[in-house]
C-alpha cells in the first residue's frame, strides 16, 4: 500500500515534466533548408560536430547525397540571415576574437548578436555582417577536402573557394 502511494505522485510529476519539454523550432518565414557544400567538392559540407550542444565546432563532413545527417541541415535565406542548425534553437556563431582562423561555433540564437549576423551572397560567400573591418567569409581551413577539417573565419578574397558554400535544398524523404 505505501509504495503505491509514493509511486503515483512519482508518475504525475514524471508525466508533467515530459509536457513542458522545449517545443522544436519552425522553419523562420523566408528561409529554406540547405546543406552548404563546398565548392571544391560537392561530397562534403558544413557540419556541427557532436553531440548537438551549446559550444559545438564547425566541420567538413561527408553528406550522404539520400539522407544529409541532421547537423548538416541548415535553415539559411539569401541576403542578410542567421545560419541556424535545422530543427535546433542553435545558430552559427563567430564569437568574439574575429581573425583569420577563428573557429566557429554554434550557440544559441539570438538576434541581438552580432556573431550571428551573416550576409549569403549568391555565389556562396557567407560573409559575417559587419560595419567595419575586414571583412570575414566562412573558410575551409587550409582547403583540405576531407572530414574533420575545420570550419572557421577568414579574410575574404573574391574568388577563393575556401570560401565558396553553394547552398543545396534538402527535400523531404517520404
Amino acid at each position: 500500500m505505501q509504495l503505491t502511494t509514493t509511486l503515483l505522485p512519482l508518475a504525475a510529476f514524471a508525466a508533467t515534466a515530459l509536457s513542458q519539454t522545449t517545443p522544436t523550432p519552425t522553419i523562420p518565414e523566408g528561409y529554406r533548408k540547405v546543406i552548404l557544400n563546398t565548392i571544391k567538392d560537392a561530397k562534403f559540407a558544413v557540419q556541427a560536430q557532436t553531440p548537438i550542444k551549446s559550444g559545438s565546432g564547425i566541420i567538413l563532413f561527408t553528406v550522404k547525397a539520400t539522407s544529409p545527417k541532421p547537423e548538416q541541415q541548415w535553415w539559411i535565406k539569401d541576403g542578410n540571415t542567421k545560419v541556424q542548425l535545422a530543427d535546433t534553437n542553435f545558430c552559427l556563431d563567430a564569437g568574439t576574437g574575429r581573425s583569420n582562423g577563428s573557429p566557429l561555433t554554434i550557440q544559441d540564437c539570438a538576434d541581438t548578436k552580432a556573431s550571428q549576423k551573416w550576409l549569403y551572397q549568391p555565389e556562396g560567400y557567407l560573409v559575417l555582417d559587419q560595419s567595419s573591418g575586414t571583412k570575414l567569409c566562412v573558410d575551409l581551413y587550409t582547403g583540405s577536402v576531407r572530414d574533420n577539417t575545420k570550419i572557421v573565419l577568414w579574410q575574404c578574397i573574391n574568388g577563393d573557394k575556401n570560401h565558396q558554400w553553394p547552398a543545396a535544398n534538402v527535400t523531404a524523404t517520404p
